[in-house]
């Protein structure tokens, strides 16, 4: 078992040699718990990634409230392809209706790698994943069994994946109501 982490940055609790039937008698409230392959990976927020969270949030509520399209969160709900996969994303949600799996999966990695959550999600078939890392989100859609990145998101046409890096950054550390601003 490793685990890695300090106060404001993400703990990350990995176990090996692991089965599905074990992941899924895991409850683990406010912990990030992910299955592929043997491995569970357990992350547990630090404050930058709870921010980063909520300022992605604010963006996707305000470009949907500036737009009208309705909005439905699945937030951490566990994504699971039975036996194989399991996922609980960051932020989530599915647009215009409700339904089984949302339309688009966040991931913020600070101390993890995005490659094998996008793999993960491809299983999960998420139509678009955005991933957080070194202070840059960037979109990827789902086509023909694989991700595509994109610079404009397909769930919320006309935002950038550059125009949403540049509000996180921007706001980081302030309210998270700055995000408004940027949609004047």
């Amino acid at each position: 078992m490793l685990s890695i982490g300090t106060e404001k940055s993400d703990r990350i609790t990995t176990i090996t040699n692991t089965t599905w039937a074990e992941y899924i008698s895991l409850d683990l409230p406010k912990l990030r718990v992910s299955f592929r392959n043997g491995v569970i990976t357990i992350v547990s927020p630090g404050r930058n990634h709870e921010m980063i969270g909520d300022y992605i949030r604010a963006i996707i509520w305000t470009y949907c409230r500036k737009n009208n399209l309705a909005l439905f969160p699945y937030n951490q709900t566990t994504l699971k392809e039975e036996g194989k996969e399991g996922k609980e994303p960051d932020v989530a949600y599915c647009f215009e209706i409700d339904k089984d799996k949302p339309d688009l999966a966040v991931e913020i990695n600070l101390t993890s790698g995005s490659i094998d959550d996008l793999t993960k999600y491809q299983y999960l078939k998420i139509a678009e994943v955005w991933l957080w890392e070194n202070n840059k989100i960037r979109f990827f859609v789902y086509r023909e069994s694989r991700y595509l990145e994109l610079t404009i998101s397909n769930s919320l046409p006309n935002l950038s994946s550059d125009h949403a890096t540049k509000i996180v950054n921007s706001c980081f550390g302030k309210s998270v109501l700055e995000v408004e601003k940027y949609f004047s």
